[in-house]
């Protein structure tokens, strides 16, 4: 008789708690109203706004002296590149897996995209790979901590000032992840974060730049809100640039949300590091490398590395529908690399200044082999409940403990 639920047995987890994102309650409703009421709906000027008030807060959060808020996280490091005085053809290194905008962005910026592949154990930039990628050309590497989990911020930064390069962080998914004790996005010399829905940190969507650089102050500002320098005159504009102020509604949910994050970060991290040891008791799949100098994961994809070899051969997709069949639903998060999006394959020459970058030949052999045979991610938010931890535990170890019937799925 079958004990698998894709064979017809009973599925493990049948007792699921489900999770609510984004969390918010009367306050949130209240901070929504005051602005509402208080007739000041842009942010414009005033150094009472709440854009400026979340503007300080998150400052002193990340760790930085400034934080600039604009309207997505795209738009954050967009306008962190062009703050870094890049000019038309200049490249930027970038993990070869993230969410596309990790690279659309440089294009935004009139930079060319150089992909790199990922370490194995980690799924973040190969620092090797990055130092091997350098060229005269070279302008700024941007460190995407994918998944919320940080870059070799040590080697990036010893590359970074050999070659006399600027750092971009691109933090979009790593709200609250810390390297050696100070947090992502101040390690840099810009940060870039996002607050879309479904991000740690959230108000619908909206980013912000961190900096502490008193020279980055002015350009990071004007390029985000028409030229203008802070406490300048409004019709005095000292670079052409658009428009991506963040809503006053929109930063008024960032002040109540950000009340929240440590804790809700904290219990992620906590049940994040109790998930990892628990699957190592099971063994054949294992969370990524647990790195020392990572001294809190603000997660938001958690990544399993699953070795088929510890599973009788059978592949990585037919175990993820044997798991979501007993109640565990996964995907593969972003892990395509992004040379491989038409964005790239197809993408006009004038938008590259003259380069001769062929994104079809481009090969990052460790990116392309997890994506197609290891990597299972998760989203974030079954790290809000220990139970859910627990439930996936009891659904691997079932598969586990009938491998034999398992196996016979090839």
């Amino acid at each position: 008789m079958a004990k698998l639920a894709i064979n017809g047995g009973n599925p493990a987890v049948t007792d699921w708690v489900p999770n609510r994102w984004p969390i918010f309650d009367d306050r949130d409703r209240q901070a929504l109203l005051d602005t509402l009421e208080s007739g000041n709906w842009c942010c414009m000027w005033s150094e009472n706004s709440k854009v400026a008030q979340f503007e300080k807060l998150f400052a002193e959060y990340i760790g930085t002296k400034y934080a600039t808020c604009v309207n997505s996280g795209t738009a954050s490091l967009e306008l962190a590149f062009r703050s870094c005085d890049i000019e038309p053809g200049d490249e930027i290194i970038v993990t070869a897996v993230s969410f596309v905008a990790s690279a659309s962005a440089i294009v935004l910026a009139g930079g060319v995209p150089v992909f790199v592949d990922v370490d194995p154990e980690t799924y973040q930039m190969s620092p090797n790979a990055v130092e091997a990628a350098i060229t005269d050309k070279t302008r700024v590497i941007e460190a995407v901590h994918y998944g919320g989990y940080p870059v070799d911020m040590d080697r990036i930064g010893e590359i970074a000032k050999k070659h006399n390069l600027f750092i971009v962080e691109d933090c979009a998914e790593a709200h609250g992840t810390e390297w050696r004790g100070k947090k992502v996005g101040s390690l840099g010399d810009i940060g870039g974060f996002s607050f879309q829905m479904g991000k740690n940190l959230t108000c619908g969507d909206g980013g912000v730049m961190t900096y502490s650089k008193d020279e980055l102050a002015i350009s990071c500002y004007s390029y985000s809100r028409y030229g203008n320098v802070p406490g300048g005159e409004r019709y005095v504009h000292y670079v052409p640039a658009g428009n991506f102020r963040m809503s006053e509604f929109l930063a008024a949910l960032l002040v109540v949300q950000l009340s929240r994050h440590v804790e809700q970060t904290d219990t992620r991290y906590r049940n994040g590091e109790y998930f990892a040891q628990e699957l190592e008791k099971i063994g054949g799949i294992s969370a990524l490398k647990r790195e020392p100098r990572i001294t809190k994961r603000g997660y938001y994809f958690y990544f399993l590395r699953y070795d088929s070899s510890k599973w009788g051969g059978i592949h990585r997709n037919k175990f993820r529908e044997a798991l979501a069949a007993e109640g565990v639903h996964t995907g593969t998060a972003h892990n395509d690399p992004i040379y491989m999006n038409p964005a790239f394959q197809n993408i006009k020459r004038s938008l590259l200044y003259g380069s001769k970058m062929d994104y079809a030949k481009v090969h990052c052999p460790e990116a392309e082999r997890i994506y197609n045979s290891e990597v299972i991610a998760m989203g974030k938010d079954f790290l809000m409940e220990k139970g859910n931890v627990d439930r996936i535990i009891r659904a691997i170890q079932k598969l586990r403990d009938n491998i034999d019937e398992l196996t016979k799925l090839n």
